[in-house]
């Protein structure tokens, strides 16, 4: 396959333990005043380069989790720097303008190009944002005004309904609910945290809504061998929704998903399942808002995981962040509200990133990257496959879409021993849901990767027996 990178590191490199002497000096310092213990290792910026990164005390990783996926196309990738040193990022570097009030008119270009150019099918709106939670915070909000707009027959509000919202209470406005999906992630704002349900550490202590969470079919694989299993697994899940369709009364604004679920365990559902829901969110009225934080840009192996559908009404609402390097949403037109204001910040997103954002699509067009995505995913796929059947008794269920793949390990403590051995050896890796393996590596990720990745982990494996 192509070579996406020329110059990077043949392989990982290691001088140290992984966190080494100089990544615990710099945690140290950093503890003082922040919480670091999540960091991995200090990563040496200008060092890092491909697929590869290096970290404070030298060592060189193969970085298959991508900072949770929002590397696109590798570190110090040529055309972002020549971006940088051409100063075609001139006209935002010294300010950073409130795009909704004074935006500069290179703002309208990007808008109007690499913005819209990508947009989903069916999708005439956009808004930008900086995070994936905010996008979804902004979609729910796009929902509620939609399906309130749709109870009062789209008449405008009154004078009590002005009043009453000032003291937080909206007659019908404040039953609405959204549905979501055991083991979504869907960001920790505190909207956005109603409909996340991946791990209670992120939810406790904080006000939530009450709303309705159904269960999520995740299919197993392999595929082939688990049949009948799935689709019963997705009857019962779209019951579970039409339930709680139901039982709302009309009051459900809008049901939220993840193509595939991340946090929750690289979980997967066939795109047959996702026609059906759309299906029955079109017939009770409420808003299908499809949640691509982690597998837009080409992840998948299409520019957009839910193009994998077939759908024959596009979702309503498309969340996108990390590989984009900001966060959005595109809409369609009638979900847009009508009344300025109703969705806005001060920032309205970040004009460097979306600038950034226009290169990095510029070269996912110019070298192919989804199609070589998706030919490189079957091959980690496969090679995932081989591993579980090599050592059956260690690893089961390798599945992905494009290299947004995943393997299970026997057990959570298993899979964290094997992912700390693994980045002793040079393999930065990441768990998902109880006891997975994920993969969110670069657009640029090929096949010689694939191999070293596989290496390690295997080695990773055997060194624990």
């Amino acid at each position: 396959m192509t070579e996406h990178f020329p110059g990077e590191p043949k392989s990982a490199h290691m001088l140290t333990r992984v966190p080494g002497p100089a990544t615990e000096a710099l945690r140290a310092r950093h503890n003082r005043f922040q919480d670091a213990r999540s960091v991995h290792y200090y990563q040496d910026a200008r060092k890092s380069l491909g697929n590869y990164a290096v970290d404070v005390d030298g060592n060189t990783l193969l970085d298959v989790y991508g900072h949770i996926a929002c590397v696109p196309i590798g570190y110090n990738h040529p055309a972002l720097l020549e971006a940088f040193r051409s100063e075609r990022f001139a006209w935002l570097a010294a300010w950073r303008p409130a795009l909704g009030v004074a935006p500069p008119p290179e703002w309208v270009d990007l808008v109007e190009g690499p913005l819209m150019g990508c947009a989903p099918q069916g999708h005439d709106r956009v808004m930008t944002v900086t995070t994936g939670a905010e996008a979804v915070e902004n979609a729910l909000k796009a929902a509620f005004a939609w399906k309130a707009r749709r109870l009062r027959g789209g008449a405008s509000w009154t004078a009590e309904d002005l009043q009453l919202v000032m003291q937080n209470r909206q007659p019908g406005v404040n039953a609405l609910k959204v549905i979501s999906f055991e083991g979504g992630l869907h960001g920790r704002t505190l909207g956005a945290l109603s409909a996340t349900r991946s791990k209670a550490i992120h939810k406790l202590d904080f006000p939530a809504f009450d709303w309705p969470v159904v269960p999520f079919p995740a299919n197993r694989f392999p595929l082939d061998a688990h049949a009948a299993e799935n689709l019963e697994a997705e009857a019962r899940s779209l019951e579970a929704v039409e339930r709680a369709l139901r039982e709302g009364g009309g009051t459900v604004a809008a049901l939220i998903v993840e193509p595939i679920q991340g946090e929750g365990g690289d979980r997967h559902a066939s795109p047959a399942f996702f026609r059906a829901l759309r299906r029955l969110l079109t017939d009770y009225e409420a808003a299908f808002i499809v949640d691509e934080v982690q597998t837009g840009l080409g992840a998948t192996g299409t520019f957009w995981a839910h193009e994998q559908w077939g759908l024959d009404t596009p979702p309503d609402v498309v969340t996108w962040s990390k590989k984009f390097q900001l966060g959005g949403l595109h809409l369609r037109s009638e979900f847009a509200p009508q009344e300025a204001f109703r969705l806005f910040n001060t920032f309205l997103g970040d004009p460097l990133r979306a600038a950034q954002a226009e290169v990095i699509l510029e070269v996912v067009a110019r070298d192919g990257l989804i199609a070589h995505t998706r030919a490189t995913g079957e091959l980690l796929v496969a090679a995932l496959s081989g591993l579980c059947d090599r050592m059956p008794q260690l690893f089961s269920g390798a599945r992905g879409a494009g290299t947004f793949a995943a393997v299970d390990v026997r057990d959570a403590p298993t899979r964290d021993r094997i992912l700390d051995a693994a980045r002793q050896l040079g393999l930065e890796a990441g768990g998902s849901g109880d006891r997975s393996i994920r993969f969110r590596p670069a657009l640029i990720f090929g096949a010689r990767h694939v191999n070293e990745a596989l290496d390690r982990i295997e080695a990773a494996a055997r060194s624990l027996s």
